[in-house]
């Protein structure tokens, strides 16, 4: 597989560099010989045993035009072939000893959708899914033949293909279920390649994929269970009011429509209506819809009309060989009629939680493929799929009742609920201890800002998170600082990050203000308080420790920039060890600061 991978690559990268094309356009000529390639094998590889250039090029342009009629509708009939004769020879003779129809339909799939550049989706907020996560949520729905499955955002259609898979190897006795697969994408292009896919890839007539745009369109039918990772983000919000008006999510208390909705948020509802009565899904979905205080209110929408049957968080980095960095999650739900939901709900039915910590691959933009010294790819999303299926439970599959999750604000959050995090608070609540909120006093008052008062300025930056100390600060004008500068410091204070993405690790920024800094303005990236009614140098310590870190973890949300709320650090649990412990850990950091001090006098003398 490798080496076809490569010598598709190799062209792909031969087309943009020598035909002038933008990244979209290279991929369309590619995909238009890829599928020559393979009609000519059905012929019996008639394209080497034509015996000059003319002839192999006439030859392409023919098979093309064949390709347009069994596409239909799809294909623009003056569309042409539109390489130079130069590349299509080249193109011939990299592919002279590749036999494509060789390949399993799974591979060549993967293949396509490493090659498709992300010129095509990044516009709509769309990013093909790792074959991977693919492989991962349709082992976890199971799909059986004669059931009707969907992709309404299908892209490349890896879903729904490896649905296919999935009943055939299941099932193999029995035709491809190929009548039940239905696919769906705003992108005619897309739809084009799921059109050719289907085609060459499997045997049978098949029709049953649609340009559409499944959030403002309607469907005629209903699906036994639904596959996707639908567009997400903020840019592309849906203010249009004839569209909102159609979703219980786009308009308020009143029915009326509210000013915009995010399409996640709405494609988590379409996806609801075109199930069937007990119609399963699963939907990839950006980690601030699990956790985000501001949408509590989709969540109580998700808790009183289906079943939460499991949520399933993917690692950091899945996405970004694929075009994006945000953190992700998987929602597993079920369509249940609402006189046996309120039952559910009233048995306190069990949601399973996993945590997928490894893919087989590297997350990084030149992503490389990882394995174990067995020969099998270094993941863990097996283990996942077993512990589901099984009821095998542990640290990273466990459940958690659905009354705990109202009783949270429908927090549906892994993090929230991870037992590490969950025995790190037993610990400390069998001992004596207290809320952050009891023995500090908060700074949340904004310090008013002059204009033309020259002031010095904190970020997160300029805290060295391993030596718990502020280590510079900038001299601005009031009418320079950046809107986020907040809070004015005294000496004494304790300044805390609790937003960026180093919070829950050791590289948290934290420190105590010392007079050199006392009167400077720092970033709202900072929790600013005092300590009161216990020593400020053990707090020091607690912030570096695994019992302060992992709470922080526990509470911590968002995607684009994670942080941890007001109302959740107040709640932090500090441990408070007898007074001669305590004193201990005070006169250590004390001397650890001393120390600190003079080496930094020594080193300027």
């Amino acid at each position: 597989m490798e080496r076809l991978n490569k010598k598709l690559h190799k062209i792909h990268n031969y087309i943009y560099a020598n035909e002038g094309l933008s990244n979209a356009e290279t991929l369309n000529e590619f995909l238009k010989i890829f599928y020559c390639k393979i009609l000519d094998e059905e012929k019996g590889n008639q394209l080497y045993k034509l015996s000059n250039e003319k002839e192999i090029i006439k030859y392409l342009h023919d098979l093309y035009s064949e390709l347009k009629k069994r596409l239909g509708k799809l294909m623009d009939k003056k569309e042409v072939i539109e390489l130079n004769s130069e590349t299509l020879i080249y193109i011939v003779n990299e592919l002279r000893d590749i036999e494509l129809s060789s390949y399993s339909s799974d591979i060549k799939g993967h293949i396509l959708q490493r090659i498709i550049d992300r010129s095509y989706r990044e516009s709509r907020g769309q990013f093909f899914t790792p074959p991977q996560v693919v492989d991962f949520v349709v082992k976890m729905i199971a799909p059986l033949k004669g059931e009707k499955g969907c992709d309404p955002a299908s892209g490349t259609g890896g879903f729904m293909f490896s649905a296919l898979e999935y009943i055939d190897k299941n099932e193999p006795n029995d035709s491809v279920d190929l009548d039940n697969i239905f696919f769906y994408d705003i992108s005619k292009s897309l739809i084009k390649l799921i059109a050719m896919r289907m085609m060459f890839e499997f045997s049978g007539d098949i029709h049953n994929y649609y340009v559409k745009n499944s959030i403002t369109d309607s469907f005629n039918q209903k699906f036994d269970y639904v596959l996707t990772n639908p567009p997400f983000g903020t840019q592309g919000k849906i203010i249009d009011k004839n569209i909102l008006v159609k979703y219980e999510l786009g308009c308020d208390e009143n029915g009326k429509p509210i000013k915009s909705q995010v399409p996640d948020i709405l494609f988590v509802e379409k996806v609801i209506q075109i199930l069937g009565k007990n119609g399963r899904a699963a939907i990839v979905l950006p980690d601030g819809d699990f956790e985000n205080p501001s949408l509590e209110y989709f969540r109580k929408f998700l808790i009183e009309n289906v079943k939460i049957e499991a949520v399933v968080s993917l690692p950091d980095g899945t996405f970004i060989p694929y075009g994006t960095g945000v953190k992700s999650s998987v929602l597993f739900l079920r369509k249940t009629d609402k006189k046996e939901l309120a039952k559910e709900i009233k048995n306190n039915y069990p949601v399973f939680y996993g945590k997928i910590t490894k893919l087989g691959y590297t997350f990084s933009k030149h992503s490389k493929d990882e394995w174990k010294e067995d020969g099998s790819l270094m993941e863990d999303y097996n283990e996942i799929v077993n512990a589901y299926k099984n009821k095998e439970y542990s640290d990273k599959a466990y459940l958690v009742n659905v009354n705990s999750i109202i009783q949270n604000k429908y927090m549906l959050s892994e993090s929230f609920y991870s037992p590490e995090y969950t025995r790190v608070i037993d610990t400390i609540k069998s001992g004596t201890f207290a809320p952050l909120k009891d023995l500090v006093t908060f700074k949340y008052q904004k310090e008013k800002i002059d204009a033309q008062k020259e002031y010095k300025y904190i970020e997160i930056a300029d805290v060295n998170a391993y030596t718990s100390e502020i280590i510079n600060s900038t001299d601005m004008l009031g009418e320079d600082l950046p809107s986020r500068a907040s809070y004015l410091l005294k000496e004494g204070d304790i300044l805390v990050a609790t937003s960026g993405n180093s919070i829950g690790t050791q590289k948290q920024a934290k420190a105590i203000v010392t007079d050199q800094y006392g009167d400077c303005i720092c970033t709202n990236g900072f929790t600013v308080f005092r300590a009161t009614k216990i020593s400020a140098y053990y707090l020091l310590r607690f912030f570096n420790s695994d019992e302060f870190l992992k709470q922080m973890l526990k509470y911590k949300y968002g995607t684009a920039i994670p942080c941890v709320g007001r109302e959740d650090f107040e709640k932090i649990l500090v441990p408070i060890p007898e007074e001669q412990e305590l004193v201990r850990i005070e006169n250590n950091i004390k001397r650890a600061i001393e120390l600190r001090n003079e080496a930094m006098r020594l080193m300027s003398e």
